[in-house]
């Protein structure tokens, strides 16, 4: 590997115009794919093997307008209008009727007609709509389109919000001012890492040209899958940070190599022998980490983590040649426009002494750090999952908006309702239409039975069925009325729920709507879910033989989702810790030195778990990152959050080894290799660690809790990682384990070198 990366520096240098063009060609051919055929992030559609799927297939069969995706349209009163004045109702009630004219709009509540549904009172009036088809043919046409439809509504005064999906269409991922931020602040440390203006430059213009790269793929990839709005973010924050760092190992390496006296090329192909050699694996193991997400069995998460993947896969081929190439064409003018005053090699003997004192005083700090970071760990074991709802979101969101007018008018729990469907064995059937027999009037009727037939109105055609609702020639089969009714009365009784509807019915089909009580987010929420499945509704399908009885919705979609979610987290979590101890085995040829990685690796994980929680879910300074509650986690933050964390620790912990194990190998010493390790590796880890916690951190003002959740986490154990794991933890633990770090069967110790010969044995040769 080494010499095919020295091999393939050179190459780089030698041709560095070939590899600019072929960049270039690269980045725009993404970019045009990107910009003219990407397509919308959106949530997953299906959660196959889930309750809630099922109920969407049962009812697909005789409600099938009600399945597609969702979306919530609230009018609210303003100081100019009310729907309480006819007026404004008449404008109201002809936007509800442009929304149900839409093509792409399979049905949509009228509160306004008798057993349409919806919500009304004097301030407000609320309905849901579903669109036809999956989430996947949701687009930005479709909100223009509902602009449009709710404009009477809006020109007679009203304030119209939109929830649900569309919510998710208007917060397709956006980059700001912040993310800016974090990247100058990026710059400012590699300024201090390399003391030069342009040595400080190239890491950042080599991750921007990868980011190019790969979020333009993402975007495309999102008009072919279904791609989460969360995905382009991870991708952003990961690719950046970790292409930032990975440039930061190879050029520290190759101005290593120039102040040796080495000539370009030969700078950048040793450069890329070792610190190359050193990202590629780094690289790699956090590519498979994150590529373990597809054990979740959920594939809008295995997706991110895709395109995560994607991001630092393309960070590390730009390390490996676009880097090369940009060093090949500055040459040794890589360090002009120095900064005064900064000696980035003074630092070395410090940080030597402090791996001394540590190695010195190992027990007290191997001890202390562990306890600091199982305290830290405390509070993840009270971590709750939540669900991601409207509700969570930022007060600045139009879909925050929407939740707040219909708590505060009708209920929390009316803007996500429950649907419980049934379904009973049998055929359906059909009303027959009455036959109308011909009646004759007085002469003009005999001429009219055997003349031309007059056009007049069918005797059976009954008033215009109203666009997706229920087929009601379909017989209602009076098992299905009954067990409608049993769902009423008995969910009815269930403390937290405040409404039950009437049963709808048509043929074999049954669906009954269940208001709750408490927001969608709550934990009083979430039990009300599981109890009504295991209880009312097991104990009704248990007294219908052959029936069918689901509980569906949105909220209990997404509970549903966090229960898949925390079955499968023991699964990804022994793979991504398989895979990373044997990428270590092959990289050290040891047994020890993996385990222990994974361990410390497993601390600073549940270390960070505990901030997450003790901030967003007990509360702790959650109103400084923009929240105005305490919210529940994600369901699938910790499981991002595992496999990122654990590929990123593995990157810190590639460089430190592959130092130490190069000087225990020259000298011998378990003891001073880790001192030289710490003291020619500190202050690059401590720079890429400041790079990757800046980045992330510029993602916590994002308005998504799930961005915010997810950077706040990684910052803080990337903090942890490179502080008290690296710099404490490992010097410590390695010193008090001494030559069994690097045990492997059938392979000895080093021998020392010969010791050099001291000025009075060299005299004493010479006089012989």
């Amino acid at each position: 590997m080494a010499r095919f990366l020295e091999a393939l520096g050179r190459l780089c240098v030698r041709r560095r115009r070939t590899v600019f063009e072929l960049w270039v060609a690269v980045m725009l051919g993404a970019g045009v794919l990107g910009l003219m055929h990407g397509g919308m992030f959106v949530q997953q559609s299906t959660l196959p093997g889930t309750e809630t799927q099922r109920a969407i297939d049962t009812l697909a069969q005789d409600f099938p307008a009600m399945t597609g995706p969702t979306a919530t349209v609230v009018f609210h009163e303003t100081a100019q209008a009310s729907p309480a004045d006819w007026r404004v109702a008449l404008t109201v009630g002809r936007s509800i009727e442009n929304i149900t004219e839409l093509d792409r709009v399979a049905y949509a509540e009228n509160p306004y007609v008798q057993g349409m549904g919806g919500l009304k009172d004097d301030n407000a009036v609320v309905i849901r709509l579903n669109f036809t088809g999956t989430m996947s043919d949701v687009g930005r046409a479709d909100l223009d389109a509902l602009n449009r439809a709710v404009e009477p509504a809006r020109m007679a005064g009203l304030e119209v919000k939109f929830g649900g999906i569309v919510a998710m269409i208007l917060n397709q991922p956006k980059g700001g001012p912040q993310e800016g931020v974090g990247i100058l602040l990026a710059l400012l440390v590699l300024l201090m890492a390399f003391g030069s203006f342009l040595a400080a430059g190239i890491p950042i213009l080599v991750s921007l040209c990868g980011m190019v790269v790969a979020y333009s793929l993402i975007h495309f990839s999102a008009s072919v899958f279904q791609i989460a709005p969360t995905a382009p973010m991870v991708a952003a924050m990961l690719g950046i940070g970790a292409g930032i760092d990975y440039a930061l190992f190879i050029v520290t390496r190759y101005r290593q190599q120039l102040a040796d006296g080495d000539d370009v090329e030969t700078a950048v192909g040793r450069a890329m022998a070792h610190s190359g050699h050193a990202v590629v694996f780094a690289g790699g193991t956090v590519v498979f980490a994150i590529c373990g997400l597809f054990l979740s069995g959920i594939a809008f998460i295995g997706r991110i983590g895709l395109g995560a993947a994607l991001a630092v896969a393309i960070m590390v081929v730009a390390a490996l040649t676009l880097l090369p190439a940009v060093l090949g064409a500055l040459g040794p003018r890589i360090d002009k426009y120095k900064m005064p005053r900064v000696r980035p090699d003074r630092s070395s003997r410090r940080w030597m002494a402090w791996g001394r004192h540590v190695d010195r005083h190992a027990w007290p700090y191997a001890i202390v750090a562990t306890l600091v970071l199982l305290a830290l760990a405390i509070p993840t074991l009270s971590l709750r999952f939540g669900v991601m709802a409207d509700s969570m979101s930022s007060k600045k969101m139009e879909a925050r908006q929407a939740y707040d007018i219909v708590a505060e008018e009708f209920g929390a729990g009316h803007y996500s309702p429950f649907v419980v469907v049934a379904k009973v064995p049998g055929e359906e059937k059909r009303t027959k239409p009455k036959r109308v027999v011909p009646t004759v009037k007085g002469r003009d009727g005999l001429s009219g039975l055997t003349g031309p037939a007059v056009a007049e109105p069918s005797p059976s055609a009954g008033p215009k069925r109203p666009k997706g609702a229920p087929d009601m020639s379909k017989k209602p089969d009076k098992d299905a009325v009954l067990i409608g009714q049993e769902l009423r009365l008995k969910i009815s009784e269930v403390p937290g729920v405040v409404f039950v509807g009437e049963p709808v019915v048509t043929g074999t089909t049954a669906i009954v709507q269940v208001i709750p009580r408490d927001a969608p987010h709550a934990e009083s929420t979430t039990d009300l879910v599981h109890r009504l499945r295991t209880v009312e509704i097991s104990a009704i399908r248990d007294a219908h033989p052959g029936s069918r009885v689901y509980l569906g919705g949105e909220n209990p979609a997404i509970i549903d989702l966090a229960t898949t979610v925390g079955d499968r987290m023991l699964t990804v979590v022994i793979a991504v810790v398989t895979v990373a101890l044997l990428l270590l085995v092959i990289a050290f040829r040891s047994v020890v030195v993996p385990l222990k990685a994974a361990l410390m690796n497993l601390l600073s994980i549940g270390a960070s778990f505990g901030v997450v929680t003790a901030v967003f879910q007990w509360g702790w300074g959650i109103r400084l990152l923009g929240v105005d509650q305490a919210i529940p986690i994600m369901s699938f933050i910790p499981l991002f959050m595992f496999a990122l964390i654990f590929g990123l620790s593995m990157d810190y912990e590639v460089f430190l080894l592959s130092r130490i194990k190069e000087e225990y190998e020259r000298t011998g010493d378990p003891h001073e290799s880790v001192v030289i390790g710490i003291g020619a590796t500190a202050r690059l880890i401590t720079s890429a660690a400041l790079i990757m916690i800046f980045v992330f951190a510029s993602f916590v003002p994002q308005p998504d809790p799930t961005i915010k959740m997810m950077a706040l986490g990684l910052a803080v154990a990337v903090a942890m990682d490179a502080t008290i794991v690296r710099l404490v933890l490992v010097p410590a633990l390695m010193s008090l384990l001494g030559h069994a770090n690097w045990w492997w069967p059938g392979r000895g110790r080093p021998a020392p070198p010969p010791p050099e010969p001291v000025a009075e044995q060299l005299e004493l040769e010479l006089t012989r």
